[in-house]
């Protein structure tokens, strides 16, 4: 019978962090390397829409990341 693999536990936590940047490949390139996010560490990269109404603003990428 085998056992189920449990992660060891630590004290450490990997913290995430997000960012919002102009939808833009060559900006979020740009951004990414910048902080010194590997692709490695990135969670998530979502799409949020522009808003037009009330405080217009462009399409944007939201990337979730690990530090």
């Amino acid at each position: 019978m085998s056992q189920a693999h449990v992660a060891p536990l630590s004290n450490t936590t990997d913290t995430v962090r997000e960012l919002y940047i102009e939808a833009d490949i060559d900006q979020l390139n740009a951004a990414l390397r910048e902080r010194g996010v590997a692709a490695s560490d990135i969670i998530a990269i979502m799409q949020v829409p522009g808003q037009t109404m009330v405080r217009p603003t462009p399409p944007q990428f939201r990337v979730l990341y690990r530090v």
